[in-house]
């Protein structure tokens, strides 16, 4: 009627020759069987002396366990067959299942709950049948962190998973048919703040905050798979060019060795010239799997981009990443809609629409790209390195078509650079001999603009097809021809009855002074009385002044932060503004310092129990200055905001076009020119078309 089992505790293993610990309690036979039979002579039969004894049903055990419990019983796995002896626990253990009866089983009502390695959560509700098996009910697993299966990642991949947690809701229907399983599942999945490391560079690799699948259906066999959504948020990827050319994506699985795969020994190479057999086209066996999405969504995602190849390094980073691709599916004839966008530096837009099948067995692209408004002056390590020139200034804008079926791609590269101007000669040997400047200016119009139209097309299962080289070829073929026009220059000049020179700020600061805001209101009214004018910004620092006054600006930022959060908590609305706009109030002060002490990555004093120590805000205060880092990458940084602030201004206050405004690079410690102008500055230069 009853059997329950309650507080009970089991520990299995599994050995090193890959055995389980249980069977070791079972005697194992020494030598053959006393009863052997001799074997029979060839062509005859042997009798047996005994008895036949036939076994009928009657004779077969017959049960029924009206109820089974298992309460708060725990058990523990570990798998010796792998170096580190992973080791897995099931605590609180809940088991119920009611109405078994044997031999011939039926559905059993079944209820169990678990936690999995102290944390994870485990439910399953259903009804189960032992034999033939068969389980119908729902499956929840919360919060599993998947470094609790490290040792079993393959071996061969370069990828460090630091951490990630995997949860689903599953309502499965399963079952075992000629020992392989067949059935439903329908549900949700997920997997929450993932975050993966090149081993070869320790590098940050992939991460997410949110990768959400909702309205899962799927059948085993014949496989097929349905999503209603994937939305992945807060997504991070870095992609990096060593200094030996390749790209860290390519060597995140480590290439077979000589002799192994296809290589195999001298005296199997002529058999291997023997094509494998190939599964019949036909059979339901190789039938495609039948795989749809309805729609997958990006939001929040930033693409890092760092090149190491060049002698110069150059870095850049793609943010806003988001939108979505709606109608995947791996019918041929069924094709998803493609809408995304993002940002280049927080600046350049960035838009690609169209549609796509990427699940089909061949390739369908036809989409658009357009990218807006590129500042060209951060490709100097690619322009000195192959142009043989740095880039003053420019904006590059892009208007792409390329179109992909049958692994015939046509294409169009719709080109215009807005003011390009190449600034010092590089002495690089991967430079080329032509005289680029001369063409960069014969191929400007009077208006200083650049308008170029390149096709391009191409088998994609061509090895020697590559789309950008054949890009760049069209562009110095259009070079060379564009020697032999006129030549063109444009002259800079400014003028206007003010010093727009420089705007200056305070040591530390990139929020402009109020003196210097009237200034740049004076500025924007000449521009825009000067429709031909358009204005040069660079940016410079102090060493000496802005490095402590930029330490004890970034704290400031931090404060005000963690004050913005709290509003935000609390459910105050923020009024459309940023942290920013928020004031640190005194009393306010030792709250919100805490706070950022609290998040600070640098060692920490500790007590003798190892805890971190409480300190008095000035103290903390202290720490945290000290071990704010302001080098080269934070001076560019203050830099780039300072420009920042000044063009802001006159775009927004000022009402002047962005498209009349350039940011050029120079020597962030430069002096300047008068004596009257501190070094924190943003200096002007107007340039007239």
């Amino acid at each position: 009627a009853d059997i329950k089992v309650s507080r009970g505790t089991i520990s299995l293993s599994r050995e090193a020759d890959g055995s389980i610990s249980p069977l070791s309690l079972l005697k194992k036979q020494q030598g053959p069987p006393a009863s052997q039979p001799a074997p029979s002579p060839a062509g005859t039969v042997q009798k047996s002396s005994a008895p036949s004894k036939e076994r009928h049903p009657a004779s077969e055990l017959s049960f029924r366990i009206k109820k089974i419990r298992v309460d708060r019983f725990n058990a523990a796995f570990t798998d010796k067959t792998l170096p580190d002896k992973p080791r897995f626990t099931l605590t609180n253990t809940r088991l119920n299942l009611t109405n078994l009866n044997g031999p011939k089983f039926t559905p059993s009502p079944f209820h169990f709950t678990a936690i999995f390695n102290k944390a994870t959560p485990l439910r399953a509700d259903g009804r189960i049948t032992a034999t033939p098996f068969h389980y119908k009910g729902s499956v929840k697993v919360g919060r599993l962190p998947l470094r609790d299966f490290e040792d079993y990642f393959p071996s061969n991949i370069n990828v460090f998973i630091a951490r990630g947690t995997a949860d689903t809701a599953m309502n499965v229907d399963i079952a075992l048919k000629d020992g392989k399983p067949t059935g439903t599942f329908k549900g949700s999945a997920g997997i929450r703040s993932f975050h993966a490391l090149d081993t070869l560079t320790e590098e940050d690799l992939l991460k997410w905050e949110s990768l959400q699948l909702d309205d899962i259906r799927g059948n085993l066999e014949p496989f097929s798979l349905a999503l209603r959504q994937i939305a992945l948020n807060g997504v991070y990827s870095r992609i990096i060019v060593r200094k030996d050319g390749t790209l860290n994506l390519q060597n995140l699985v480590e290439k077979q060795g000589p002799g192994t795969g296809e290589q195999g020994s001298a005296g199997t190479a002529e058999p291997s010239k023997t094509p494998a057999p190939q599964p019949p086209i036909a059979t339901p066996q190789s039938r495609k799997a039948d795989i749809s999405i309805g729609e997958v969504t990006i939001q929040g995602g930033t693409l890092f981009f760092t090149d190491n190849h060049l002698p110069q390094h150059f870095a850049t980073t793609f943010y806003n990443l988001g939108g979505r691709v709606s109608g995947l599916s791996s019918e041929d004839t069924k094709l998803a809609d493609v809408d995304l966008r993002g940002n280049l530096e927080n600046h350049s837009p960035l838009q690609i629409t169209g549609r796509i099948n990427p699940l089909r067995d061949d390739l369908f692209v036809d989409l658009k790209v357009s990218f807006r408004d590129i500042e060209l002056s951060p490709v100097t390590p690619y322009s000195g390195n192959y142009l043989g020139y740095t880039v003053e200034k420019g904006k590059l804008f892009l208007d792409l078509t390329y179109h992909i079926d049958k692994k015939q791609l046509d294409s169009e590269n719709k080109i215009f650079i807005d003011q390009f101007t190449f600034g010092e000669k590089v002495d690089s040997p991967n430079a080329t001999s032509l005289p680029v400047k001369l063409g960069l200016a014969l191929l400007k119009d009077r208006k200083g603009e650049i308008h170029l139209d390149v096709p391009v097309a191409g088998r994609t299962d061509d090895p020697k097809f590559n789309i950008w080289k054949l890009v760049f070829q069209v562009l110095k073929n259009l070079m060379v021809k564009a020697v032999t026009s006129p030549f063109s220059l444009l002259s800079s000049m400014f003028g206007g009855g003010h010093d727009f020179s420089a705007i200056q700020f305070s040591p530390g600061m990139s929020t402009l002074p109020p003196q210097e805001e009237q200034k740049l209101t004076a500025l924007a009214k000449v521009l825009l009385d000067r429709p031909a004018l358009k204005v040069e910004l660079k940016g410079y620092v102090d060493r000496d002044k802005d490095t402590e006054a930029y330490r004890r600006e970034l704290l400031n930022r931090k404060l005000k932060n963690e004050k913005f959060l709290a509003v935000v908590k609390q459910g105050t609305p923020a009024g459309g503004k940023g942290a920013d706009s928020v004031q640190v109030l005194p009393d306010e002060y030792p709250k919100y310092l805490a706070a950022v002490y609290k998040k600070e990555k640098f060692p920490k004093p500790r007590n003798i129990l190892g805890l971190v120590k409480n300190l008095p805000p000035d103290e903390m205060q202290k720490l945290i200055i000290a071990n704010t880092v302001v080098g080269e990458a934070e001076f560019q940084t203050l830099a780039r905001e300072r420009v920042t602030a000044a063009v802001n201004y006159l775009v927004k206050k000022g009402g002047v076009p962005p498209e009349r405004i350039f940011q050029k690079n120079d020597d962030l410690f430069k002096a300047p020119e008068k004596d009257s102008i501190t070094r924190s500055r943003v200096e002007l230069n107007a340039i007239v078309q």
